[in-house]
């Protein structure tokens, strides 16, 4: 029995009450240092005397939320719409390419170099020539999702695709297997995990993707609610932006994490952490 193997049976062997208490500590640590940070930066701010235009207080920043909670959420709500479409883009085309690169070694070597070239370009000094070929709205900010999440998933998948036994795959050949018998039932499945750490990646990025497409090309969205309050001194309200778009993408990561759970649950991954 592997050293893994023993860790995972002295876990599911603990005690119920220390399994549980393993479970609470996992919630309750995180919660702590969140309110404590919270309390720390009321805190600074009262002593300090900071002004509220520089940086308000978290009190400030909640009654801002419960005052505007209507408003701020239909804001992200169109950011929500740009990321769905241009994350469900991103991952049609990523995937189709990771294919393609993994199943051909010429295609690999034509479109490879460019998908680098293409992500060593900074992404913001593109939001002008956007808004030029796909003019001022929606396809502007569902381009600019699927430029910041096409090249994890494309990388991350190719890699998943690549980390096929090789022994299964030649055994698959000597029994007739084709090629695409070979993807869809050896390479795919065992990719599986490479491409959700993609998906991870991608998810939270999207909404990135989309508050930067909203700054230049929109007049809705957290990202054009975040420059309308800066420019008129809400810094407060500038906050809440920033506070609703942070649980969007924490839950955007754990609704990938749960994504994962269920489709994965014998990998590696989700066993319970020590």
């Amino acid at each position: 029995m592997s050293a893994v193997d023993l860790a995972v049976a002295a876990e599911e062997a603990a005690p119920p009450g220390e399994q549980s208490g393993r479970r609470l500590g996992s919630v309750v640590l995180p919660l702590l240092s969140g309110v404590g940070g919270l309390i720390l930066w009321e805190f600074v701010v009262r002593a300090w005397k900071i002004p509220a235009y520089l940086l308000p207080a978290p009190s400030a920043i909640i009654a801002e939320i419960v005052n505007n909670g209507g408003f701020l959420l239909g804001q992200l709500g169109v950011t929500a719409i740009a990321s769905a479409i241009g994350f469900a883009l991103t991952l049609v085309l990523a995937l189709a390419f990771a294919v393609l690169i993994t199943a051909s070694r010429t295609i690999d070597r034509m479109l490879y170099p460019w998908l680098v070239i293409w992500a060593a370009i900074p992404k913001v000094v593109m939001a002008p020539l956007f808004l030029v070929w796909f003019g001022f709205g929606l396809k502007s900010e569902v381009f600019f999702v699927v430029t910041f999440t096409f090249f994890p998933l494309v990388v991350n998948g190719v890699a998943g695709l690549r980390s096929a036994d090789p022994e299964l795959l030649l055994l698959a050949r000597s029994m007739g297997a084709s090629s695409m018998q070979a993807m869809s039932k050896i390479r795919i499945p065992n990719a599986l995990p490479g491409i959700f750490a993609g998906i991870k990646i991608a998810v939270t990025l999207a909404p990135v993707g989309a508050v930067i497409g909203e700054f230049v090309a929109s007049n809705a969205g957290i990202g054009h609610l975040l420059v309308v309050a800066v420019g008129n001194m809400e810094t407060a309200l500038a906050f809440a932006g920033v506070a609703v778009f942070a649980l969007f993408g924490i839950a955007l990561w754990y609704l990938a994490e749960a994504a994962e759970r269920l489709m994965l649950p014998w990998h590696a991954s989700q066993r319970a952490p020590r």
